[in-house]
């Protein structure tokens, strides 16, 4: 996935709050967009290198979007919007082998309450809701979901569990936006109840997926890296890996 500029580079300041960053930029003090409302204390912290978008617009009280942050000395995408846009492309040009056979992808289906991400359908197969979440956490090389409490990612999880006990076929799909995890977990800690709605999805035949991305610096683009598996380690274990 090509990313539009154009980029410049940054430092960070300060949040005043969930969406908004407040940056060095040659000197200067510059407003920038935060396309992520998690709590990244270990990736937003004073003097942390930042890559921006300028992106003004007479709507906007921001001239720039934040794009990715350094950590560990590569680049990491923060926005979490990410995984939709990779998935836009991924899945029709049948690049992600569980979903490889679907032939008609559409974009944001209502299903009951809840608008999920994407519904396939293909020749003699059930069709497929797929719900994307996105990852930028990781702790001992494991990547975990989510940053903060999600009572929506809950609910479409009740969705996806309703969507298989109809017939459909169901899916979560975590796109970890880095590439040193080896595998992805609920986070107890931050949500327990999310990790037990997505046990008990996937007890009830929603299929668990997770994919992590690479961030081209050179050329600015993100693409699936690998899959890795989704582990539903125990609450009580789960940081001691």
């Amino acid at each position: 996935m090509k990313l539009q500029g154009p980029f410049t580079y940054g430092a960070f300041l300060k949040r005043p709050n969930r969406f908004l960053a407040i940056c060095e930029l040659n000197g200067q003090r510059v407003r920038a967009y935060i396309p992520n409302p998690g709590p990244m204390p270990d990736l937003l912290f004073p003097g942390v290198e930042l890559i921006l978008r300028h992106a003004p617009a007479p709507h906007r009280s921001t001239d720039y979007d934040l794009v990715c942050a350094r950590h560990h000395g590569i680049f990491l995408s923060l926005d979490c919007r990410v995984p939709n846009w990779i998935l836009s492309e991924a899945l029709p040009a049948q690049a992600l082998v569980p979903f490889a056979d679907y032939t008609e992808i559409s974009p944001e289906p209502v299903y009951g309450e809840s608008r999920l991400d994407f519904l396939l359908k293909g020749k003699e197969l059930p069709p497929c809701y797929i719900e994307a979440k996105s990852s930028t956490d990781a702790i001992n090389n494991i990547g975990y979901f989510p940053r903060a409490v999600t009572p929506r990612g809950q609910r479409h999880l009740h969705e996806l569990m309703h969507a298989k006990a109809k017939g459909y076929r169901a899916a979560v799909v975590f796109i970890v936006q880095r590439t040193d995890a080896i595998r992805l977990r609920p986070n107890d800690q931050i949500d327990p109840a999310f990790g037990e709605a997505l046990r008990k999805a996937v007890r009830n035949g929603v299929e668990p997926f997770a994919w992590t991305t690479r961030f081209d610096e050179e050329h600015f683009e993100i693409t699936i890296d690998r899959q890795i598996p989704v582990d539903l380690i125990s609450t009580e274990d789960q940081y001691s890996a």
